[in-house]
């Protein structure tokens, strides 16, 4: 199964990041009773902006199947933290809650 991270401006729903762009490395987990996701990526234009507009962004996994959409996951970062780690040269997200839809709730 492929996973893709997409970073979207809440407002607009604007794509700031895609790790498919790229082949960006992500992982992310479960922590506590939210989720971490650590991008391995420099801190380019594009983490800038998901940096500036950090209170305002939507994180989402998409789930592939050859090709096909299976889920797309919804995370919630409201309360959460969106913070880059020189030290890591990562990006680093929280999340609170997530949502997950299936096909047929979502136009891909």
């Amino acid at each position: 199964m492929h996973e893709r991270l997409r970073i979207h401006h809440g407002v607009g729903s604007r794509v700031l990041f895609d790790s498919d762009k790229g082949n960006i490395p992500f992982t992310y987990a479960q922590e506590g009773s939210g989720w971490k996701f650590t991008v391995q990526t420099a801190k380019t234009p594009e983490i800038d902006e998901v940096l500036r507009l950090k209170d305002e962004v939507n994180v989402f996994i998409f789930r592939e199947e050859n090709g096909v959409a299976v889920e797309k996951v919804w995370f919630y970062t409201g309360d959460g933290a969106v913070d880059y780690s020189d030290e890591e040269a990562a990006l680093v997200i929280v999340a609170s809650r997530q949502i997950a839809y299936h096909p047929g709730d979502f136009e891909q």
